[in-house]
């Protein structure tokens, strides 16, 4: 174990010594846009366009300026000076939900017919390494969650395996212990020229795979439904935050990236290294081309995630729908390989002038898994939603979204007396209306129909999400 950490420590320093050399380059490239959309979902999204940075301005106006807290005097612009970035979302949730759960299940899982509140806050520092004399473009950012009221709102009341309202399950700590603040992020990015970026650190899973642009983030800007904001056929069996390591090459064409991720869940830790990969590996990949049909914008990706670790065996047991990351049943049988491969589209169907990301159009999703460990076995999603042409002026978005889960047909008897597993679909349909520059209000209404027939009934979810940029 000693010859293994030091020859890592070597490999370390060859590569920083490697890296080094390459100041000049870097410090000539303009890298920020590519690093941001290749594999992170941010605070900063939620602006609408042509707002300015929240970490920039003095205006004290509560009413117009871009943040909730402002400058703090003009604290946060010196800080930004400094090298060091402030950005922080608290996002409510309040939902009700008529059908879902109409059984006794098992806990965690809960009867329908209710309504719940839930908060969500997330606070990011972003650390300019150059300015502290590292290398040239050099970040880290440091992310810490919490959640508050009840955890997952009424996500475990629907009976659906994808979370009805997934941001408010995140981060998934101790469902019983609201207000407990976790680091979720502690992400160093490097860029060594401008065709490739490294990254490593904690880092947690929203926006890093399979992220479309009408139909993508972390929940608190689009869609709220799991389903239209990452596939669940491989998110299911993903840690929420975890240790990573990979790379993004931008291209003209489009961007490569590949990464690998320990599968133990970190939410509830620091920065414990001493048992990574213990578990197992998580690799993946993905490749997105950029298109220009009709001289409208669009993209297209295709990629897939491998993941060599213990997951239930569904002919044994099943893990509980809507709980997210799937939990492990240690006292029945595991399988320890499981796979997902996914494609992905976005197209421009109107795109406004002045901006080439403003506008709106079409997005869909598909993918196919191996069905056991995985209880997805294919996924299909599409829709409609960008930048809304009402009040495009305003920064309003919309999106409308059709899911289909496609379950595995690998489940055992024990599975399907208890939760009668089957395909399940929903519909979202969400108008996000920006009042000033910190703050949007979302009605959101779902269509659920359930995968787990034994326990739950078709259901209607309705509420209101409520977003600040502070």
């Amino acid at each position: 174990m000693n010859g293994m950490f030091a020859s890592t420590v070597r490999l370390c320093l060859l590569a920083w010594a490697i890296v080094a050399g390459m100041q000049q380059a870097i410090a000539q490239s303009d890298l920020s846009d590519t690093i941001s959309d290749a594999y992170s979902a941010t605070v900063t999204d939620n602006l609408p366009d042509g707002s300015v940075s929240p970490l920039a301005s003095d205006r004290i106006d509560i009413w117009s300026q871009p943040t909730l807290t402002g400058d703090w005097g003009g604290l946060r612009t010196r800080l930004q000076d400094s090298g060091v970035t402030f950005a922080g979302r608290s996002t409510q949730f309040a939902f009700g939900i008529d059908g879902g759960v109409n059984a006794p299940p098992p806990p965690p899982l809960a009867l329908g017919n209710t309504f719940k509140y839930t908060g969500r806050g997330e606070y990011d520092l972003n650390l300019d390494l150059e300015k502290f004399g590292g290398l040239p473009k050099g970040t880290l950012l440091v992310r810490a969650e919490h959640w508050y009221g009840q955890y997952g709102n009424v996500s475990l009341n629907s009976g659906s395996f994808a979370p009805t309202i997934f941001p408010a399950a995140t981060p998934p700590g101790n469902p019983n212990n609201p207000g407990s603040l976790y680091l979720t992020n502690f992400l160093y990015t490097q860029p060594l020229s401008q065709n490739l970026i490294v990254f490593a650190g904690k880092k947690d899973v929203l926006g890093a795979a399979d992220q479309d642009i009408f139909a993508g983030g972390d929940g608190t800007s689009q869609f709220v439904n799991q389903a239209l904001i990452a596939n669940p056929s491989f998110l299911l069996g993903l840690p929420y935050t975890s240790y990573t390591a990979g790379f993004v090459s931008p291209q003209k064409w489009g961007f490569l990236k590949g990464y690998v991720y320990d599968p133990t869940d970190r939410t509830t830790q620091v920065l414990q290294v001493n048992d990574i990969f213990s578990r197992g590996i998580i690799v993946g990949g993905e490749v997105m081309l950029n298109s220009n049909l009709f001289e409208l914008a669009g993209e297209h990706h295709i990629g897939g995630i491998w993941k060599h670790h213990a997951l239930n065996n569904l002919a044994f047991t099943e893990p509980p729908p809507g709980v997210y990351p799937e939990p492990v049943n240690p006292g029945r049988p595991l399988l320890m390989n499981s796979y997902t491969l996914y494609y992905g589209f976005d197209q421009y169907l109107v795109q406004f002038s002045g901006s080439k990301k403003s506008g709106w159009g079409l997005f869909g999703r598909a993918s196919i898994s191996d069905g056991n460990p995985t209880p997805v076995q294919y996924f299909l999603s599409a829709g409609i939603g960008g930048d809304s042409p009402i009040r495009r002026d305003r920064g309003d978005k919309f999106g409308i979204g059709w899911y289909f889960v496609g379950a595995s047909n690998q489940f055992g008897p024990i599975p399907r007396a208890v939760f009668g597993p089957t395909n399940g679909s929903g519909v979202e349909l969400y108008y996000n209306f920006q009042v000033n520059p910190w703050l949007n209000i979302t009605p959101d209404i779902q269509f659920i129909q359930p995968g787990n027939r034994g326990i739950a009934k078709d259901s209607f979810v309705y509420g209101i999400r409520a977003n600040l940029v502070l």
